[in-house]
């Protein structure tokens, strides 16, 4: 038995307007940013166009 068939699949949710507002936040005075908001970023990696974090954020509607 695997360790993996003892996790339920978990829905990722995806990021709210809020969130982003909570992360430029966060991003700009250092506290942090909530993995949700990562997580989308990190969705974008290999893709054409994908950009540093900062420059990705600062194009998010929040």
């Amino acid at each position: 038995m695997t360790p993996e068939a003892q996790i339920p699949p978990r829905n990722a949710r995806r990021p709210t307007r809020d969130d982003f507002v909570r992360a430029k936040a966060g991003y700009a005075s250092g506290y942090g940013v909530d993995h949700v908001v990562v997580g989308e970023w990190l969705r974008t990696w290999g893709e054409p166009g994908q950009v540093p974090f900062a420059e990705w954020l600062a194009q998010q509607d929040g």
